[in-house]
């Protein structure tokens, strides 16, 4: 009897677990597997999964068999196609981008149950303002592909993503909603639900594994399109069709990954619109000067809004200088105004707001008096107290020395060095007002299942004072809010970064943003530098002045969008070696044709689980440039390119 000869079908497959090896491991399968199959393989005496990326002619080394092909329908070109633009764009590893974009799990069969949201909400057929009309009526006419919506607080931008799905569901195709928090997961979902009810999938970390895995595994098999909507994940469920996606609050730096892969949501988002043939909208009150400058290059299109839904106007903004004391006889940290303030509104049965940005656990040297910051002579940039060994340091260029007791620029031995947390304005609010019902929000305080509770008891008026972090400044609708203070406008404004003025004004504009949505608001924002621009155009919700100076001040630095950054970063236990290490590299790539390079020098946190960590700052009008140094690093050293930061 004849032998059936078995025929070999030679594949590239990715292993998940699998480190450099750009275009995949060769291995064998007596059938053809289609790009995208997920496959279990051998490596190194372990068995491990990974995706089929392409096919190969036999090799002239022996190659290992396919071990299993898994139950799941392959996965879509488009996103193939995108893992390997991140792998190369963010010179990645082949096996992180996969980690990444796969749910925990893939594996396994589920039970076909999904978790409900329990914030529900009714559909409301809102008529479109004329701004709102016509913001709808240019993106939808565009003939590019990405669109900036850049819309004042409480202009109704939500209202357009739902039209824009609309339109796209009309189209049979999906569409993909990324926001930057899942604490705004629960509001979104109840109004698109409301809308395309059996459509929606939401898909974030506050669900099981079981839970992403379930919704992933919804859209991979529908024959109908879907809304899913999330934080940066959401981008990679693989729903069929895509035709919209849409980056709401899209300046917010949560978009950037900060684990390998390093990718950026907004500009992956770019590309996946690209591979799809999908619209992408980028929304905001405050856009990135990246989305700006695009925009006046004509490289994305915009539309603007410059009025607030049902007519209401923006809220007031009184500035409250830290430096004079008679304002703050009550409280050393809430002022006699806002102070004021707060016991009329509570008085009123509203809402009051205390928001206080706590990023950055190293302070800014500030004189309490004329409110001089300590600078780098050499980088323009505040200097940080590291008082260990009491040195104020650069952390670009290294530059140090020893805090004096006295201002240099006034001789005020009143130097102060900025930051207060939720929990110390918690009790100093709980002495001012003790009949007053306060909730905290902040990431030690908030777990995702008690989200659908906060916000019931916002909207049912049970919270008085709310009191957070960032968390509370993106995106939330809180109808009975009217009053807002914000504790120390300085605690951002004074970290030793670039985009600190960026970050200052977004934040401002958009914790501004949640007062007045019903009725006249105000806000208060106390500063030692009252007459900072980015103070003053906050308070004026002047963001277009802001960012045509903020755009000049970074062209004539050299930061982005003018340059492209690399940060390298070298962590070891021994600080003699890290010091060692970094002076190595700077002797290799120092001469390179158009960079510049900044240190080495000691990372914002110097010493964090027990490594120390030295950074290399490189900035070039190539990014190319920047890849290539990226692609050929020594062992240990981590790469980010397109850092939000230079902390």
């Amino acid at each position: 009897m004849e032998k059936t000869v078995e025929k070999t079908h030679y594949l590239l497959i990715s292993p998940l677990a699998q480190a450099g090896a750009r275009g995949g491991l060769t291995y064998h399968w007596p059938e053809p597997l289609q790009v995208g199959q997920v496959v279990k393989v051998p490596l190194r005496n372990k068995q491990v999964y990974g995706v089929v990326t392409g096919c190969s002619s036999k090799p002239k080394f022996a190659t290992k068999k396919v071990t299993e092909v898994v139950d799941i329908h392959p996965l879509p070109p488009y996103l193939c196609q995108l893992a390997e633009w991140i792998s190369a764009y963010y010179c990645a590893d082949p096996g992180s981008v996969w980690q990444m974009m796969l749910p925990t799990g893939i594996q396994r069969k589920r039970r076909a149950v999904l978790a409900a949201d329990s914030f529900k909400a009714d559909k409301q057929d809102h008529k479109l303002t004329a701004q709102q009309k016509k913001a709808l009526t240019e993106i939808l006419e565009s003939r590019q592909q990405t669109h900036l919506l850049q819309g004042v607080t409480g202009s109704g931008k939500t209202l357009i993503y739902l039209k824009l799905a609309e339109d796209a569901i009309g189209r049979n195709r999906s569409a993909i909603i990324l926001i930057p928090e899942i604490a705004l997961t629960a509001q979104l979902i109840a109004a698109f639900e409301a809308h395309f009810p059996g459509q929606v999938l939401s898909y974030h970390s506050g669900l099981s594994e079981s839970q992403r895995h379930q919704v992933w595994q919804k859209a991979h098999t529908s024959d109908t399109p879907l809304i899913v909507i999330g934080p940066r994940s959401s981008l990679f469920v693989p729903v069929p069709n895509p035709g919209l996606i849409v980056v709401d609050e899209c300046h917010e730096t949560s978009y950037k990954q900060d684990q390998t892969p390093r990718y950026h949501a907004v500009t992956t988002a770019a590309k996946l619109a690209s591979l799809c043939g999908a619209k992408l909208v980028l929304g905001s009150a405050t856009p990135g000067l990246w989305e700006v400058f695009l925009a006046h290059q004509g490289k994305i299109s915009l539309s603007k809004i410059t009025e607030r839904v049902a007519g209401l106007s923006m809220p007031t903004a009184e500035i409250i200088d830290l430096r004079d004391k008679e304002l703050f006889k009550s409280s050393r940290y809430i002022s006699e105004p806002l102070l004021d303030a707060l016991k009329v509104t509570f008085k009123q049965n509203r809402q009051s707001l205390l928001f206080i940005n706590r990023r950055g656990s190293a302070s800014s040297r500030i004189c309490g008096d004329c409110g001089d910051v300590s600078k780098c002579p050499n980088c323009s940039l505040p200097l940080t107290l590291h008082a260990d060994v009491m040195k104020l340091t650069c952390h670009l260029c290294n530059w140090q020395a020893t805090p004096t007791a006295t201002c240099s620029q006034c001789g005020s031995s009143d130097i102060r060095y900025v930051g207060s947390g939720t929990k110390r304005i918690e009790a100093e609010i709980i002495s001012l007002l003790p009949k007053a019902r306060l909730s905290r929000i902040d990431r030690d305080s908030l777990n995702p299942k008690t989200l659908h509770q906060l916000y019931r008891e916002l909207h049912s008026g049970d919270i008085d004072i709310l009191i957070g972090t960032q968390m509370i400044a993106k995106g939330l609708d809180l109808p009975k809010l009217d009053i807002i203070g914000v504790i120390n406008a300085d605690t951002m404004l004074h970290i030793p970064d670039f985009s600190a003025a960026e970050r200052t004004f977004q934040l401002l504009s958009q914790v501004s943003g949640r007062a007045g949505r019903r009725q006249p608001g105000k806000v208060f924002i106390q500063t030692h530098t009252p007459d900072h621009p980015a103070i003053q155009q906050a308070a004026r919700h002047d963001f277009w002045s802001f960012a045509e100076a903020e755009l000049a001040n970074r062209r004539l630095m050299g930061y982005p969008p003018y340059r492209y950054l690399l940060k390298l970063t070298y962590s070891h236990a021994k600080r003699d070696k890290v010091e060692a290490e970094t002076g190595k590299l700077l002797e290799r790539i120092s001469g390179l044709e158009k960079t510049e390079i900044l240190g080495p020098a000691p990372a914002f946190h110097e010493r964090a689980g027990g490594l120390y960590q030295w950074h290399i700052i490189i900035k070039s009008p190539a990014r190319g440039t920047l890849q290539q140094i990226a692609d050929k690093l020594p062992a240990g050293w981590k790469a980010d390119l397109d850092p939000t930061n230079l902390l």
